[in-house]
């Protein structure tokens, strides 16, 4: 019997392969928790009185947005390893473009939170 030998590279490719797939894994069992939860949130604020159902609302779309961002930043550490893997040029730049509008939807959704806890700290 032979033994096969597996080059170091072919061992990091496969290690990546894997870690990247649960990562993503991860960020979809997130958002599947995350709009479950504000699902059931949603329904249980119709009960509420009007005054109190606008806060409600808004509460939980805060919290399906703070999920997302943490989805959004799984997502980021994801595509970065997969950078190492890809050979080509072209396909190095559709991911950067990628992560780049990724990062630009998290910058932009961390200022919306951000705004609405100034907002809430006011109340």
């Amino acid at each position: 019997m032979e033994a096969t030998s597996v080059s170091p590279h072919q061992l990091l490719t496969e290690f990546i392969t894997y870690l990247t797939l649960g990562i993503d894994a991860i960020a979809g069992i997130v958002i599947g928790i995350a709009v479950v939860i504000a699902f059931i949130s949603f329904l249980t604020n119709l009960r509420k009185a009007a005054g109190e159902r606008a806060l409600g609302l808004e509460k939980v779309r805060h919290r399906l947005a703070r999920a997302l961002l943490l989805v959004l930043d799984f997502q980021v550490a994801s595509d970065m390893l997969k950078t190492i893997l890809v050979p080509s040029a072209t396909e190095l730049l559709i991911l950067a473009v990628i992560v780049a509008v990724r990062i630009a939807l998290s910058w932009s959704l961390s200022k919306e939170l951000e705004k609405h806890r100034e907002d809430w700290k006011a109340d």
